[in-house]
Parts: C-alpha cells; sequence; structure tokens
C-alpha cells in the first residue's frame, strides 16, 4: 500500500512538473490575462455564494409588511409571531429563507375615530389574506425577486472589497503581492493567523444564514392536497388551520374552479366570434358555444348589411364539442351587451386598425380577473394595454401585489398605461412605474404608437371615506386637459382618465378624439357628441358594483377591446363580459357612432336605465 501511495505522489509530482513548465511557456500576457480572469470568476463565486446566503429584503405578505432573509438550513419558514410558525422543506436545497412577518401599515389619512373605517380596514385586510391563500405564487415570486436583487448588491459590494484589497496590495507591494504572499505564508504564524482571519470572517458572515431554531410541527389533515401539505405549523396558527382549514380550502376550489370556466369560456366565445368576424355577440358557457346559433346570426347580419351570404366557417373542436344539452344552455345572457342598430363586425370595422388595446378598469386587486385580462391581451394580439385606475382597493404598500399581478398579467412587449384612480395612491403609481408602465401625469405621453393624456383622480378613496386629492376638482382638471389637448403639436389620440365627470370641458372643446373612464361600475357604452372642434367619442367601461370583488364575480364585469389605425384614430370597439355564471360574452365590433348617440352597445341594464329615465 505503501509503494502505491509513492506512485500516486509521484504521478501528481509529474503532473505537476508538466504543468508548471507549460505555464511557463506561455508568453506573458497570457499568463497575466488567465491570472485577471482566474481572479475575477473565484471572487464573483465567493461574492455571490456570500450575497446568497446573507440576503435580506423587505417584501409585503398578505396585508402584512414581512422581512425576508435568506438562510442555509433547507427549511422555508413564515414566522407568524405570538402566533407560531409555518415551515417546510426548501425547493432550493441548502438554501432556504424565514419571513418574519411586521405590522399592517396603518392607513394614514384614515378620519379619526372612524368605526366604518375600521371595519372596512379589516375586511380589506380578510381579502389580502385570502389574495395570499388563493395565490400564494406572486407573493412568493415578489419576495424571491427581492432576495435576489438584495443578494446581487451585496455580492457587488463584497466582490469590489476584494478586488480594492488585490489592488491596494499590488500597489504596496510594486506589484509583486504574489511573491509577497507566498513569503508571508513561508512563516507558520503568518499562516495560522491569515487562516484564523480568514475562518473568522466567513463564520461571521454566514452563522447569521444557518439559524434554524424552529419548531418541528405538525402536518395537518386539512391542508391535505394543497400546495401547503408538507408544511409544518406550531403554535396557535396550527389550532386555526384546524379549526378553519377546510372552508378555507373550499373557498379556493370554489374560486379556482369558477376561474377555469371563465378562461375556457373566454377562449371559446372569441374563436367562435372571429370565425364570424365579430359580426354578433358570442357567449360561451361550459367551454362551448351554440355553433349554429352564432352562424345563423351571423348570415341574417351579413344579408342585412350587405345582401350577401357568410358562409358557415368549419369550427375547432374545442369551441363546438359540447353536447345539444350543454349549447343550448349556452345562450347569450340577459345582461350581455346590447347589439346596436347599425353596422357591425366586419362591415362596421371594415380591415379593423393596425393598433389593438385592450382597456381594462375598476379591477379592485382581484387577482383572477386580472388573469383574465392579460389573457384576453393575449388572445388579441394587443399592441397596448390601457388600466383605467382603482387597480388597488386602498392604494397600500402591500397591495404592491396588485401591481405584480397585472404587470405579470400583460404580455411581455405590450405596452402599458395607468391611470391613478380614487383608491390607488401616489405609491401605486410609483409601483406602477418601476414595473415599466407609463403613468398618466397630465402630459401628452406616446405609449405604443397612441398619443395618450390623463392624470391622477381627484379624489382619494382610502377605507372610510373619500375626500379631494389636491386643490383641483374633476372637472377643473377636465378644463387643464382639455386646454393642453387643443395646444398646438399635441394631436392627442386618448384621454384616459379615470372618472367620467372630466368629460364636459373636454367634449365641448373638442380637441381630443376618444375619452376613456371607468370609476361608476358600470358599462355605459359609447357616446358621441359634436365639439367645438370635432366629434368626441367617449366610453365608460366598468363592472357593475360588487363585480370585480375577491372571489368569483357577482355581476358583470367588462374589459373592452379598441382598435386604431396607424394614426391613433378609434375604427372599432368591442365588450368582453364576464358574468356571474361564469359564460363569457364576446361582443361585436362595433365602429364609431354618429354625433348624437348615446349608450352604444351598453350593457342591457343602462339602457333599460335610459329608458325608464326618458319615460
Amino acid at each position: 500500500m505503501t509503494q502505491g501511495r509513492s506512485r500516486q505522489t509521484s504521478g501528481l509530482l509529474r503532473l505537476a512538473g508538466t504543468l508548471s513548465r507549460w505555464w511557463d511557456a506561455r508568453t506573458v500576457a497570457f499568463r497575466r490575462t488567465t491570472r485577471a480572469l482566474v481572479l475575477l470568476l473565484v471572487t464573483a463565486l465567493v461574492s455571490l455564494a456570500l450575497g446568497l446566503g446573507t440576503a435580506t429584503a423587505s417584501s409585503p405578505v398578505g396585508p402584512h409588511t414581512a422581512q425576508w432573509s435568506t438562510t442555509l438550513n433547507s427549511r422555508a419558514t413564515l414566522d407568524l409571531g405570538a402566533l407560531g410558525m409555518i415551515s417546510m422543506d426548501s425547493p432550493a436545497g441548502v438554501l432556504g429563507v424565514t419571513v418574519v412577518l411586521g405590522e399592517i401599515p396603518s392607513e394614514g389619512d384614515l378620519p379619526a375615530g372612524g368605526t366604518q373605517s375600521i371595519g372596512e380596514l379589516l375586511s380589506t385586510d380578510s381579502a389580502a389574506y385570502m389574495r395570499l391563500i388563493s395565490h400564494p405564487e406572486i407573493t412568493i415570486r415578489a419576495g424571491v425577486h427581492a432576495l435576489a436583487a438584495d443578494a446581487l448588491r451585496r455580492a457587488g459590494l463584497i466582490a469590489s472589497v476584494i478586488l480594492c484589497l488585490v489592488a491596494a496590495g499590488r500597489l504596496a507591494t510594486g506589484g509583486r503581492l504574489r511573491e509577497a504572499v507566498r513569503s508571508a505564508l513561508a512563516h507558520g504564524p503568518a499562516s495560522l493567523v491569515l487562516a484564523v482571519t480568514v475562518g473568522a470572517v466567513a463564520v461571521s458572515a454566514l452563522v447569521p444564514a444557518l439559524r434554524s431554531g424552529t419548531s418541528a410541527g405538525t402536518r395537518l389533515e386539512v391542508l391535505a392536497g394543497t400546495p401547503l401539505a408538507e408544511a409544518r405549523l406550531s403554535g396557535r396558527v396550527a389550532d386555526v388551520v384546524s379549526a378553519y382549514g377546510s372552508r378555507i380550502t373550499e373557498a379556493v376550489d370554489e374560486n379556482t374552479a369558477f376561474y377555469e370556466e371563465v378562461d375556457a369560456n373566454l377562449e371559446a366565445a372569441w374563436r367562435a366570434a372571429e370565425e364570424v368576424g365579430g359580426t354578433v355577440d358570442v357567449t360561451a358557457s361550459g367551454g362551448a358555444v351554440d355553433t349554429a346559433d352564432v352562424q345563423a346570426r351571423a348570415r341574417e347580419v351579413a344579408v342585412r348589411e350587405s345582401g350577401q351570404t357568410l358562409s358557415p366557417a368549419p369550427v375547432e373542436d374545442t369551441v363546438s364539442s359540447a353536447s345539444p344539452a350543454s349549447t343550448a344552455a349556452a345562450t347569450p345572457t340577459p345582461s350581455a351587451p346590447a347589439t346596436s342598430a347599425g353596422p357591425t363586425g366586419a362591415f362596421a370595422v371594415a380591415g379593423r386598425g393596425e393598433i389593438t388595446a385592450v382597456m381594462s378598469t375598476d379591477l379592485h386587486c382581484n387577482l383572477d380577473m386580472i388573469d383574465v385580462a392579460g389573457r384576453l391581451d393575449t388572445l388579441a394580439g394587443a399592441q397596448v394595454h390601457m388600466d383605467d385606475g382603482d387597480l388597488t382597493m386602498t392604494g397600500s404598500e402591500p397591495e404592491q401585489i396588485c401591481v405584480n399581478a397585472l404587470s405579470a398579467a400583460v404580455p411581455r412587449g405590450v405596452a402599458r398605461v395607468f391611470t391613478v384612480g380614487n383608491h390607488d395612491s401616489e405609491q401605486t403609481a410609483e409601483q406602477m412605474r418601476a414595473h415599466g408602465w407609463t403613468v398618466t401625469d397630465g402630459t401628452v405621453q406616446e405609449v405604443g404608437g397612441l398619443r395618450v393624456i390623463g392624470d391622477v383622480d381627484a379624489q382619494r378613496t382610502p377605507a372610510g371615506g373619500t375626500y379631494q386629492r389636491g386643490d383641483e376638482t374633476s372637472e377643473q382638471i377636465g378644463a387643464r386637459l382639455a386646454a393642453a389637448t387643443c395646444e398646438v403639436g399635441a394631436d392627442v389620440d386618448v384621454v384616459l382618465i379615470h372618472q367620467p365627470y372630466t368629460f364636459g370641458p373636454l367634449i365641448s372643446s373638442g380637441c381630443a378624439p376618444l375619452l376613456l373612464a371607468g370609476h361608476v361600475h358600470q358599462e355605459k357604452g359609447m357616446g358621441v357628441a359634436q365639439g367645438d372642434n370635432a366629434t368626441v367619442a367617449h366610453l365608460t367601461s366598468g363592472a357593475a358594483l360588487g363585480g370585480t370583488s375577491i372571489g368569483p364575480v357577482t355581476d358583470d364585469a367588462y374589459l373592452h377591446v379598441l382598435s386604431f389605425d396607424a394614426q391613433g384614430a378609434l375604427v372599432g370597439w368591442r365588450a368582453v363580459v364576464v358574468h356571474p355564471d361564469a359564460s363569457v360574452t364576446v361582443g361585436a365590433w362595433h365602429g364609431v357612432p354618429p354625433v348624437g348617440t348615446e349608450h352604444d352597445g351598453a350593457s342591457q341594464s343602462v339602457l333599460d336605465a335610459a329608458a325608464e329615465a326618458e319615460g
């Protein structure tokens, strides 16, 4: 055995000698470059390891502020303070994470003594917990991104320190740092001091990440089949989950099933509507449409508008595969958008436009409706997504989850513009800008080929009440925007503003051809009026009150698709409606109606209310 080890040692020495001779035969420039690259690589790896092992970040969890930190204990732990802990094996191997919940931020502009306000705040907090439970991936993704950003910052700092020390050492030794290090290491005490120093630095950096100290806890049967099935819970939180977990999981399952059906219906209705050129409203239920009815109605429109017969287009199996019973149920709902008496579809929007935009508004942090809006972007081939405000409930810092969700839902490459609603805050606006959104600010801004103007809502509505945000009323903001649109060279295509109460001065001036609003929680369709300079079309979108709260919609929720020509002029529009029974209506294409029109394509409830008022 001794002879074998001797042969191995001899072989290693010969290899080392060969490598040394090869290295000495290289040019000076080659050796210097190689040493520099090796130094940079080693520095980067060491710095990145230290950065990942010591990263910390602040990222909201539900309604709470929360402190995130990486660990090396192979556990993902949620520290609920006095309520206990939730922990599970980390999917990243040895690298774990600890999340310590902080306080729920106080509403800074909460009216004093408002008991109603406190109740609304608690309701908002409950909704935030449900969003966390139903869509934990959004919170996790935001926290991980925050940790990664901090890890990279730390790695950059550590790498800079190491490289600065190397540079200082080279300067101090007249460029002979390696010789100085070898000479120092040749002395035993110096080697010992260096080893102790390096060890102390490594321990001081990594020991905080080695903390474990979490209670083992127990796995709960009520969480079986959920993403937390393998989680261990300890303390009071285990009792709470045991008592109420089944109700929560039932609510989450119901919500998931509802929006899975919405997704299927949206795709089916969109495909069927495209096959007939968007000439008629198409409603899908149970993932299917009554294709015979749709094609019959499309032929009637074709005969009425052009005298031509529209040949039935082949229908994909995913659209027409429903049984006779299910297709019979897939008839338009009574609350489907009313079809205008004028030309529709291909007859009203010949060739459609060059720019397609999807408009959402009053989403109020319904994460599932946010996903629906993003899928509509994809189906419509949108180049622009417009959100008309009230993305959040109160505009609090933890509601960054709403911003994260919409930013992730809108496909990459789609230009995006946002206007601040009364439920949104300046913090919401900053969060949107950080995600690459153009936020309206009273100036003309180009977004995806459209020239857009708008501004922050005149009102602010935190929990408990509404007050004037600044010095201007809605009408005064409208007057200021009207003056801006009439300036030489403004050439505004779209005014995106949350409240339709700004429309008056803009309609009177007639310098902006299209006004878009939400806020009133009613889809009022499109109207056209004659202004001083030109005609003005105005569209009010949204959902009926309560229709976009947490969970399945309780009333019709509207999105709109707008088509513009290459110059930014509106050439067509259509409504997309999610109904409370999970059916989806993709409305017919409408052109811009004639001057004097009111409520073109509006929801039936609005038309009925208008008729009753006139009667």
